[in-house]
């Protein structure tokens, strides 16, 4: 955004220059939040002296059983900010009463520092979604509870917040203006499941009847709160829902012009070229990509999926891709023929397809499966032995007959990827959304929350990935495509 002169025309409208309008306010929320935490960090040291073993000793309590503080889970800085915060503005003493509200009722403080003290002790943790933010100046948050929002003076946490980050954060009134103080704890669009998951369980269990409710009463319990996913093991997946593991099969060729004669006949195959000395011929396994999704099942918290098959880059410099994906890589030499999957399910497939057609040319086959790290602990294994002895002398493979050198694309930005991921998003089969597209499930108003919450997820990444961290045009003609449906779904 470009800096405004400081007696330009202030862009909120007012018809006041810059410098007597928002210019002014914010450097009075400056000083505002500088003023706050002089008074927090002689409301800490007054609270530690009185009540030191106390708070020393719930800290301890609150970081053990969220299992925080440990080699698995150290404490940061953040973690630290917001269970002090707790302690000394939510947590009741032994004797009653919190440290905040006890300090801002000493005898011998100012006025001013008494105002101060006291708005400290009456803000309370929200739960917010970041609509908007301006580096270094403001936020505007969006109240999960209800969709209120309000625009908040933001010197620090909104140089780290981008759109549709979930804040659990405290907002204070008075002052200049409406201001974030304090930590904040930052989670992805994505975890606010989980956030609303655990506030239901606090909510049964004492009984409330809101999660708002809920959410006041636990502050305690939400503080330095970690959602399951984030501890979820990345584990790889296909397409159609199956553990990647490295799996390969080998045949010993007697009649390689035999072989690659039944090869090309395998109508699912597609000849993909030879390498550039001819020594080999590539074949790939092609199959729908929407296909396998539509059947796959749910995949587990932490699930990765991965996915290879051709991509074109078109005349304009733009990535595109079919509906395509590849099962297989079929490797014809001269004197073996090699298989390649990405699971056991995919290499026993890739073997019964292609047998039938090669019994006459090729000897049984040799299968190899292996879990990515076993892969992974062999193949290093194999790059730290050095050679002993002279490499085979080189035998070409057969005549490829046709086969065309495959295409050698120019690297794809980050961008040109993310677009195209984009694109496929829109039609591709969704397990969220009762397995249709999200085209599809913009016309059914039930999908509507679930369909919401991805475009979010969306155009949060992409605010992460700009330099500007805002969500910007490149990712808005995706409301516009399912806005052509549902209204509700524009920017």
């Amino acid at each position: 955004m470009s800096e405004v002169g400081r007696n330009a025309p202030c862009p909120c409208g007012s018809g006041l220059k810059h410098k007597r309008c928002c210019l002014h306010r914010e450097a009075e929320a400056v000083l505002d939040a500088l003023e706050a935490e002089r008074v927090w960090g002689r409301m800490q040291s007054w609270a530690l002296e009185r009540f030191g073993d106390e708070l020393g000793s719930a800290l301890k309590s609150h970081m053990d059983t969220r299992g925080v503080g440990g080699e698995d889970r150290p404490a940061n800085d953040e973690d630290l900010s917001l269970a002090l915060c707790w302690l000394l503005i939510d947590r009741e003493l032994a004797g009653g009463g919190t440290p905040a509200s006890m300090y801002s009722r000493l005898p011998d403080l100012a006025d001013a520092e008494r105002g101060m003290a006291s708005r400290i002790a009456a803000s309370r943790l929200g739960l917010h979604r970041v609509s908007d933010v301006q580096p270094g100046e403001w936020i505007e948050l969006e109240s999960v509870f209800g969709g209120a929002r309000v625009r908040a003076a933001s010197p620090n946490v909104s140089r780290d917040a981008v759109r549709w980050h979930v804040l659990l954060c405290r907002v204070m009134e008075g002052g200049p203006a409406q201001s974030l103080w304090g930590a904040a704890a930052f989670y992805e669009p994505a975890e606010e499941r989980e956030l609303l998951a655990e506030l239901t369980r606090i909510a049964d269990e004492q009984g409330l009847d809101s999660l708002e409710a809920a959410l006041l009463a636990g502050t305690g319990e939400l503080v330095c709160f970690t959602p399951p996913s984030r501890s979820a093991a990345k584990v790889p997946y296909t397409l159609e829902g199956d553990p990647v593991e490295i799996a390969q099969a080998s045949w010993r060729v007697r009649d390689p012009d035999a072989a690659f004669g039944a090869l090309r006949a395998v109508g699912e195959l597609t000849v993909d070229g030879e390498d550039d000395d001819g020594g080999s011929v590539s074949f790939e396994w092609l199959a729908s990509r929407r296909h396998l999704l539509a059947r796959r099942r749910a995949l587990p918290v932490g699930a990765v999926c991965m996915e290879s098959g051709p991509v074109r880059m078109s005349e304009a410099g733009e990535l595109d891709a079919d509906d395509s994906t590849s099962l297989c890589t079929f490797t014809l030499y001269a004197d073996r023929l090699e298989a390649f999957a990405f699971s056991r399910a995919r290499i026993e497939s890739a073997v019964a397809l292609i047998e039938p057609h090669l019994r006459e040319s090729v000897t049984e086959p040799t299968l190899s499966v292996q879990s990515v790290d076993e892969a992974r602990s062999r193949l290093n294994a194999e790059r730290a032995v050095p050679p002993t002895h002279a490499e085979h002398a080189h035998t070409p493979a057969p005549q490829a007959r046709g086969a065309r050198q495959a295409e050698e694309l120019p690297p794809a930005s980050d961008r040109q990827m993310w677009e195209l991921t984009y694109r496929r998003w829109l039609d591709d089969p969704n397990q969220h959304l009762d397995g249709l597209s999200p085209r599809q499930a913009a016309a059914r108003r039930e999908h509507r929350d679930e369909l919401e919450l991805q475009l979010r997820s969306i155009e949060h990444q992409s605010a992460r990935a700009r330099d500007d961290r805002r969500p910007g045009a490149d990712i808005a003609w995706l409301r516009a495509e399912l806005a052509q449906t549902d209204r509700s779904l524009a920017a």
